[in-house]
């Protein structure tokens, strides 16, 4: 839950283990999730399997965001990671940051 409405510029996700990270949004007023970020890859499936580089930061600015969903405001997220490489290992992350569009004077 996210503290007001706004739409979303940018993700930063801080990476534990996860070979694929996918973002969804909702508002608390109703309405279904929507997809924000594509399934996105963390890790390489050789680097998965290693265990090699478990913990890094991948932004996903404008570009990478799907810009319907990303004109709208929404204070839920939904985050989705996955791991089919290595089922040995818990995954996670560290952290994620929701950015939203800077206003015009900053």
């Amino acid at each position: 839950q996210l503290g007001k409405p706004q739409p979303i510029h940018s993700v930063h996700v801080g990476n534990d283990g996860a070979a694929f990270v996918e973002v969804l949004v909702a508002s608390s007023a109703g309405g279904e999730f929507q997809v924000l970020l594509p399934s996105a890859a963390l890790m390489s499936p050789s680097e998965s399997r290693a265990g090699a580089e478990p913990r890094r930061v991948r932004i996903f600015g404008p570009d990478s965001l799907v810009k319907t969903p990303a004109q709208a405001t929404w204070d839920r997220l939904k985050v989705v990671l996955s791991q089919p490489y290595c089922q040995t290992r818990p995954y996670g992350l560290a952290f994620i940051r929701v950015f939203a569009a800077p206003k015009e004077d900053e």
